[in-house]
């Protein structure tokens, strides 16, 4: 590997011929000047928005502080930098880029070194920069080039969230750059006979400041030859000689499954194949990990993309599975190699029921005593705005318990009852509200922030429940009220809705840019609502609903968050809604099964 070598000289000057530099001296200070030289040779082509050889630096003292920083070490050359005396590191690396995506021609250096710095005494610390990514480049032999029609390598990570890079057979082969993990190498190719077949080749133990070589050459049978280690020096470069086949052999491949809590999409294709399969005879075979005996569904094939797909239904939650794909026709049978997937868990609403309420000073909580002790409160409410803090003036609990009015006898439900909070002439109208989150703060007297959503394992496709409403007439409408919307005179809504995100969503409810954008905000990954006709009052009766969450995106995410709102004045974030709306939930639970999409 070709790399930089940075070299930073620290020189601590603490002289004595003037009474300032005197003065430092009995304060314990010195001065930092950074000369910076660069012995650079790197074999790449440099991106036009992106330059290696720029290096950042940042100077930190001993908790982490950052005491001087700069895109550009030169701007620092020839300078004195007043520290004090302690430990400091120095922090060198190319700038504009962090080594954490792939690409063609964007090598990452990186280097750091600790210094200490002493009165009176100079230092010098020494940066070495390397490679702090890892190169790959492909070469194709010309055996190789003068047997296939066409061939593409593919160089996938580990890392989630990194793309995959290819290099196809006649285009400029560039090297490739790709964060500290894992790799998966893949060939694909298609010989003159027009048939296609591909094989994969685990890269494992990366490390940073390898240089990762793939030689492509025609073999007799298709294997990986051995593999050759070489140190420069400078690097440690890995050559691997790739044997490929002329001839395709059937192979077939299931991909990794997207498995809900109580049914998985299921995916594979014919890798490659030494005669003409029918698609019709293709199926996947299915079991729990432990069990002897495979199961067998039918596949379905789109032409389009060469894929056979199927949804496995009446799984059970929390259980590890194996698939994989199969053919069988005219004696002939084939099968790809057994993946294995655990079934999410169909995991249950904390406090659903409403029948826990504890009470922390002023504020009343929908969760046990126990709960809320050891691990916080599931559910929030508008409550923390009017009984704590400023609120504390106003001591209203909009929400709260109760056990006269439920839907299951012995029990509670939740009372959500909009009123105009205020103390001292000064006061806002404000809608009753249960959500899984957390309230966050109030914003002066002008509103309150709040963080949407709860770190969830399972996906869920909707919410059942039961509620009663009591509609009053709109009588507060705030100014940034939509038009059209939330009249005064006209009856109150109620609001449930529902929608699973990628993070948490904090709302300002004095800023509407923060409000809900369900179908265009990338963060939501799935949504739905009590729709208005239904939002109404329920005549002082219970009635069931079902919220249904209909899903943008369904590939597999690293975490999930579950929003549940319920309000009894659906526009209460505009501190719009009537001071005669009343509202009750009780029995809430989770749906699971097949979603809808959008």
């Amino acid at each position: 590997m070709k790399k930089i070598y940075l070299f930073l000289f620290v020189i601590l000057s603490t002289l004595s011929i003037t009474s300032c530099q005197q003065d430092d001296l009995n304060d314990n200070i010195g001065y930092l000047r950074i000369e910076v030289g660069t012995n650079a040779y790197v074999d790449t082509r440099i991106a036009a928005d992106y330059n290696p050889k720029q290096i950042a630096l940042q100077i930190l003292d001993s908790k982490g502080g950052i005491v001087e920083s700069t895109d550009d070490w030169e701007t620092l050359s020839g300078q004195q930098i007043r520290l004090e005396a302690g430990t400091y590191t120095v922090k060198a690396s190319s700038n504009g880029f962090d080594g954490s995506e792939s690409g063609f021609d964007i090598p990452y250096y990186a280097g750091s070194q600790q210094i200490t710095v002493q009165t009176g005494k100079e230092v010098t610390a020494n940066i070495t920069c390397t490679l702090a990514n890892v190169k790959v480049t492909v070469n194709y032999d010309q055996s190789f080039i003068d047997a296939f029609q066409s061939a593409t390598a593919t160089v996938k990570s580990a890392m989630e969230g990194v793309n995959e890079l290819s290099f196809r057979m006649g285009d400029e082969l560039k090297p490739a750059y790709f964060p500290v993990a894992d790799l998966t190498a893949t060939i694909s190719v298609t010989n003159h006979s027009g048939q296609q077949f591909s094989q994969d080749t685990p890269i494992t133990n990366v490390k940073a400041r390898k240089h990762y070589i793939l030689n492509f050459k025609v073999a007799e049978t298709g294997d990986i030859g051995g593999v050759s280690v070489s140190v420069d020096g400078t690097e440690t470069v890995y050559t691997f000689t790739f044997n490929v086949s002329t001839e395709a052999s059937t192979k077939l491949g299931a991909e990794p499954a997207n498995a809900w809590s109580n049914f998985a999409y299921l995916e594979g294709s014919i890798l490659s194949s030494s005669e003409e399969l029918d698609p019709a005879s293709m199926h996947f075979e299915y079991k729990k990990a432990d069990a002897e005996e495979w199961q067998t569904i039918a596949a379905n094939y789109n032409s389009e993309n060469q894929k056979f797909t199927v949804t496995l239904t009446g799984l059970t939650p929390a259980t590890q599975y194996a698939y994989r794909l199969a053919y069988e026709k005219s004696g002939e049978a084939y099968a790809s190699d057994p993946v294995t997937f655990t079934t999410e868990e169909a995991t249950t609403l904390p406090n659903g029921n409403m029948d826990d309420w504890y009470k922390n000073g002023r504020t009343w909580y929908p969760v046990s005593e126990s709960d809320y002790s050891t691990s916080g409160s599931f559910w929030d409410s508008s409550n923390p705005g009017t009984t704590t803090g400023a609120g504390a003036l106003v001591n209203v609990n909009p929400t709260q318990g109760n056990s006269s009015i439920v839907h299951t006898s012995g029990g509670k439900s939740a009372e959500l009852k909009s009123q105009y909070a205020s103390a001292f002439g000064i006061g806002k109208f404000a809608a009753a509200s249960l959500y899984s989150g957390k309230f966050n703060s109030l914003v002066g007297t002008n509103g309150a922030k709040i963080d949407f959503g709860q770190k969830f394992a399972s996906r869920p496709t909707g919410l059942h429940g039961w509620f009663r409403y009591t509609s009053g007439k709109i009588d507060y409408r705030g100014d940034k009220t939509p038009a059209g919307l939330g009249e005064k005179g006209t009856d109150d809504l109620c609001s449930i809705y529902m929608a699973i995100a990628k993070a948490p969503h904090q709302l300002d409810n004095t800023q509407t840019s923060t409000f809900f954008d369900f179908e265009n905000d990338d963060n939501i990954i799935a949504y739905g609502e009590l729709p208005d006709a239904e939002a109404v009052s329920t005549n002082n009766e219970w009635k069931e609903f079902n919220v249904e969450l209909k899903y943008k995106d369904i590939t597999p995410q690293t975490e999930y968050y579950l929003i549940i709102v319920c309000s009894s004045s659906k526009y209460g974030d505009y501190f719009t809604g009537s001071t005669g709306s009343i509202m009750y939930i009780d029995d809430l639970e989770l749906l699971y099964g097949v979603p809808s999409t959008k």
